[in-house]
């Protein structure tokens, strides 16, 4: 879900659940409680199996974030200086995420499954499909370089590359960002996307797709009552209210387009741009899920674009997306069965599952500064415009009080 604030934007970051696979058979290396359990041994077999060769480290420190302004799991960098047979004297920065200790945040990731989401999906990361593809496409790093992801029991240990000593960086404008920082965001995506479709053709839907759990009800509740008082006294009002019976509805509403690996909350929050903003790297994947593309895109526009995106360049950004998706697989010998035509149709139809995601959020979203009061009464005026709220009360026969 999408709770994505900057006190709970860390509470995703952190998944953990409690039934999970065993952790990897290599028990040189195990899944570590806190950034305490690091030890000298633990870095050089991760350095030692990252490299292929054996490892010496010759000193490491660890650094809490500088503020604990979120409600966040554990957390610590880490600078360690190493040296081998076929390695000089090397310093790495690397980012270290374990397990929360928060009770309201232990709970809520597992009632997502979503430490299993994440771990998961890191460890497809690390597969030579992945790789190979992301490689044959052009875009080596569209997700953090991972160095290790396992759970175990109660336990989560996920190692990274960090990326801000690359000069990479979240930005998350109240106004909005703009159509080239939208643009470049669909262009990592959109491989990952490709790589789904070439996978669940090749291994079958199941490989990638992990259950999730049922916790956006409440959210979408407080997100219409919020919704509600912004527009008080006002007919938008009203057909908000009208819509407290149909969460479920929302919830679930899709239109049939291909199935694939998706984020599952794709907004700004959840992304690291390059210091001259052409690359993006996607962060955060607690949410991952075999799932229509459509959810990223439409996430993406109405909880971190510009208005003026959507509302006057969205056949460009559609374009944009689909030149990449398509270039993907065909450079690594696949395709989609479907056209661009058919994707801007299963745009139009899905933007009801777009303000389900924007209305969850925006909470959140609003009492941090994320977005502007302004725009988030903008997305909503501009469903309105197209009559999605509309109609979706039409489909299921319910009358505006």
């Amino acid at each position: 879900m999408i709770l994505v604030t900057e006190r709970n934007h860390e509470l995703y970051k952190f998944v953990l659940s409690f039934s999970y696979r065993p952790a990897m058979s290599n028990k040189a290396l195990v899944v570590l409680r806190s950034g305490k359990d690091i030890s000298t041994a633990w870095l050089e077999e991760l350095l030692k199996q990252r490299l292929k060769s054996n490892i010496e480290v010759i000193s490491w420190a660890s650094k809490l974030p500088s503020t604990k302004n979120y409600f966040m799991s554990e957390m610590c960098f880490v600078q360690v200086t190493f040296k081998g047979p076929n390695h000089p004297s090397e310093e790495r920065s690397l980012v270290f995420k374990f397990a929360p200790t928060a009770l309201d945040a232990i709970e809520f990731m597992k009632n997502g499954n979503l430490a299993r989401k994440e771990i998961d999906f890191y460890k497809f990361v690390l597969t030579d499909d992945f790789q190979l593809f992301c490689k044959k496409s052009g875009l080596k790093n569209p997700v953090p370089d991972v160095y290790w992801a396992d759970v175990e029991e109660d336990l989560v240990t996920l190692v990274m590359h960090d990326l801000r000593t690359d000069g990479f960086r979240v930005d998350t404008p109240p106004e909005g960002n703009s159509l080239e920082q939208v643009k470049v965001i669909l262009n990592s995506i959109a491989v990952i996307h490709a790589c789904g479709v070439a996978t669940i053709k090749k291994h079958g839907r199941e490989y990638l797709d992990v259950p999730s759990g049922d916790f956006l009800d409440n959210a979408v509740k407080i997100g219409l009552d919020r919704e509600v008082e912004m527009f008080k006294g006002t007919r938008t009002a009203e057909t908000l209210r009208a819509l407290y019976s149909l969460r479920k509805e929302m919830i679930k509403t899709r239109s049939p387009l291909f199935e694939t690996l998706i984020h599952g909350d794709l907004w700004t929050g959840n992304v690291m741009f390059s210091a001259d903003s052409t690359s993006a790297v996607i962060i955060d994947w607690q949410f991952a899920s075999v799932d229509n593309p459509v959810c990223d895109i439409i996430s993406l526009l109405l909880m971190s674009s510009h208005p003026v995106v959507y509302e006057q360049h969205l056949n460009d950004v559609l374009q944009s997306y689909w030149q990449s998706l398509t270039e993907a697989l065909e450079k690594n010998g696949a395709s989609v069965d479907c056209t661009f035509q058919d994707l801007i149709d299963c745009v139009e139809e899905m933007w009801m599952y777009g303000f389900m995601f924007f209305t969850a959020s925006l909470p959140d979203l609003l009492d941090n500064n994320i977005t502007a009061l302004h725009r988030g009464q903008n997305a909503v005026k501009f469903l309105e415009q197209k009559k999605v709220l509309s109609k979706f009360l039409q489909v299921h026969g319910k009358e505006m009080a």
